[in-house]
């Protein structure tokens, strides 16, 4: 029963550290029977290439059914710790993010990113394949975002819309989306482009750690992937100081932001979350605009993402209510209520 996997969670508090795959494991298998199979109301579309990388590949998901062009669309970026994880984590995962915001008729994607090498047997963390340096993560999101601007309107992708694309990033694929879209992470790396291309309608960061301070168990791979950036935050690199006054990306009108936390998440991301927030007040416009800020209850770093698609919809409602706003789309599901934006 989820009730006892709630037990768990409220018994467990912010016992999860980020660098645990086993604890990731331990947490999905106890999802997992609440999360409904693949239906053919949604249409899946695998394996497709948008970049050079081994791991550069993403999923389509989109509603069977509805041929209506100018549908809303997500990106998701999956998170684990930097070093793990995948677009089919499992037969359920990833693709339960799929399937729900399929069946509210959104165009989903789902993108493999590269990972930091790690081998948790070597006491020096020595890479166990070839070196991923920062900023690939970041690269690997605006490949994406490309392959999104010339392919998703296309009916075999579901007909979706290329100036209604929502980032979504959970944990470190959060991180990886912030570097991006915030000038790519650091003084070498800024644009003198003041507008964000291809177009992104809002974004959404769930339990992001976005400072990088050093991750028990990570902290030789770590250093290897952000090298003299090692000591740096986040804040500091890809949004404080490199965005000029008149960056779009500080346009809080234009580009909605979703800052999502949880009543048990990690310190690290947790505190990462208000920084973020703090950060983001100082330098958005118009002056002082806040961010959307969310504390989901009863939920830890993981539940929350690995709920979206169970019986426990309050996860996905609020990040269905944001898509449907920045968008300007009405979402109705096959199944429930109807969830509306006030435009």
């Amino acid at each position: 029963m989820m009730e006892e996997v709630y037990k768990k969670i409220v018994q467990d508090t912010v016992k999860f550290n980020l660098g645990d795959e086993e604890a990731r494991h331990i947490w999905r298998q106890l999802f997992e029977p609440f999360i409904p199979e693949q239906t053919s109301k949604v249409q899946i579309v695998r394996d497709q290439r948008y970049g050079p990388a081994e791991r550069n590949v993403l999923d389509v998901y989109f509603p069977s059914n509805n041929a209506e062009p100018g549908k809303p669309v997500v990106l998701f970026m999956h998170g684990g710790g930097f070093f793990s994880g995948d677009k089919a984590w499992s037969d359920k995962y990833w693709g339960n993010i799929g399937k729900c915001f399929a069946e509210h008729g959104i165009v989903v994607v789902i993108v493999n990113h590269q990972l930091v090498p790690y081998n948790k047997d070597d006491p020096n963390n020595m890479p166990t394949g070839p070196a991923v340096k920062y900023p690939a993560g970041a690269d690997d999101v605006q490949l994406a975002r490309e392959w999104m601007y010339k392919n998703i309107e296309s009916p075999d992708f579901g007909s979706g819309s290329s100036s209604k694309v929502v980032l979504f990033g959970h944990s470190s694929g959060g991180a990886h989306i912030a570097a991006n879209l915030y000038a790519a992470g650091d003084p070498e790396r800024v644009s003198q482009q003041t507008e964000i291309f291809p177009p992104v309608a809002g974004v959404i960061y769930l339990s992001v750690p976005f400072c990088t301070r050093p991750i028990e168990g990570l902290t030789g791979d770590f250093t290897r992937f952000v090298g003299h950036l090692a000591n740096m935050i986040t804040l500091s690199l890809v949004f404080k100081s490199q965005l000029t006054s008149w960056h779009s990306a500080r346009d809080a009108l234009n580009l909605p932001t979703y800052i999502g936390t949880v009543q048990w998440e990690v310190q690290e991301a947790f505190d990462a979350a208000v920084a973020f927030f703090n950060t983001y007040r100082e330098r958005s416009k118009p002056s002082g605009t806040n961010a959307i800020f969310h504390v989901l209850k009863g939920h830890n770093h993981l539940s929350n993402v690995l709920s979206i698609g169970s019986s426990d919809t309050a996860q996905a409602s609020m990040l269905l209510e944001f898509v449907c706003t920045c968008t300007s789309t009405s979402l109705t599901p096959q199944h429930g209520s109807v969830i509306r934006s006030e435009s």
